[in-house]
């Protein structure tokens, strides 16, 4: 068996190499010639994997570890009678950490308690929908909008119109990406919708960087100083908008998602579903960790204890990715791509554990929100 796969998919090599022949290749330079004889390919979204890719090839099987699928044609993989799986969810959590860890970033430096902020949410998904859910228990008012979702989803109370979700304190998207269908998704905040964010709104992008209009968001910002932008994602990657980049208060490069137990969670996932295409007997994957200890900050201010530990678990600040574009657009697309696919995994909020004893019952709930074991 011939196996082609994306060199920069988290323990590919030692999970997949006793099942066959393993070829390994930069995700982006994976095209025919290469899967021709091959019996499965194994991708990240680095890899368009379309007609044009495997037509002529011999594939059986396509894994994407990945949540995201729109680099998959679906469709003619289902024409060709290639089985096809991704890992939907297998990185939801970290983003959700993402997510709360920029806005303690943000929350320092604007001296605000996000807890009492509303928030606006693109996409009631893995991502979305458990976003959501910790928001509420953490006093926020949340706003949901998934028009696809919205007459069948557990988050129904929640939803409500596109407009009235961009005149929240927070707005965050977490939707797929798409070009066709009754609710495409590309440039869904063009230039009219994004006029109309709130004074002094926190925008986020941890989805996929075409949802926004890269363009119409730049130059809105040169004239609205008073928006707050993270991005995580961006139209053209790795040639990504340098100008908005440097305009964004956090920028990084397409990272969201990458933490330890997400990343094995998707290749596992795959994994599986490869062993049950090809009637083998899965081996386990190795993922135990043991927890991090952390130590509250000395503070009796109840907002600077939850921020500072969300710091001390992920110091976002850490990969902010300006300083590494300020070149040539080949040099900085070859910045992005190294931090991205040289990234230290880190770990979930989840896998810290907070010594609780001397905390008050406040940071106790919310820090039990966000995800910290403790004791």
């Amino acid at each position: 068996m011939k196996i082609v796969a994306d060199k920069d998919i988290y323990r590919v090599e030692e999970t997949f190499s006793s099942a066959g022949e393993l070829v390994l290749l930069p995700g982006r330079v994976i095209n025919s010639s290469h899967v021709v004889n091959a019996d499965a390919l194994i991708v990240r979204t680095t890899t368009q994997v379309n007609n044009s890719l495997f037509e002529n090839s011999t594939l059986q099987f396509v894994g994407s570890a990945t949540s995201g699928h729109d680099h998959i044609d679906e469709n003619a993989l289902q024409e060709c009678g290639i089985h096809y799986c991704h890992a939907p969810g297998s990185n939801a959590n970290a983003v959700v950490d993402y997510v709360f860890t920029a806005l303690a970033w943000i929350g320092l430096k604007k001296q605000t308690d996000f807890r009492n902020l509303t928030i606006g949410i693109i996409g009631a998904g893995n991502v979305g929908s458990r976003l959501a859910l910790k928001a509420s228990a953490l006093g926020m008012k949340v706003s949901v909008y998934d028009p696809l979702l919205e007459n069948s989803h557990t988050l129904a109370m929640f939803f409500t119109t596109l407009e009235e979700v961009l005149r929240q304190d927070i707005v965050t998207l977490h939707a797929p990406l798409t070009m066709t269908g009754s609710f495409p998704t590309y440039h869904m905040l063009d230039a009219n919708r994004l006029d109309n964010l709130k004074q002094g709104a926190v925008l986020i992008n941890a989805a996929r960087g075409a949802i926004i209009d890269n363009q119409a968001l730049d130059h809105l910002l040169s004239s609205r100083t008073d928006l707050t932008v993270v991005l995580d994602v961006w139209e053209g990657e790795p040639y990504i908008h340098k100008k908005l980049a440097q305009k964004a208060s956090i920028a990084t490069p397409h990272i969201a998602g990458y933490s330890l137990k997400g990343k094995v969670s998707a290749t596992e996932m795959v994994y599986n579903s490869f062993c049950n295409v090809f009637a083998l007997d899965p081996e386990p994957i190795n993922s135990m960790q043991q927890l991090i200890h952390l130590v509250p900050p000395e503070s009796t201010d109840d907002v600077s204890i939850i921020y500072g530990l969300l710091l001390q678990a992920y110091p976002i600040q850490v990969d902010e990715l300006k300083d590494d574009i300020k070149t040539d657009n080949k040099e900085a697309a070859e910045s992005f791509e190294w931090k991205r696919n040289n990234y230290q995994f880190r770990r979930e909020l989840s896998e810290f554990e907070v010594n609780a004893a001397n905390i008050s019952g406040d940071i106790y709930s919310s820090l039990a929100v966000l995800g910290f074991e403790l004791n």
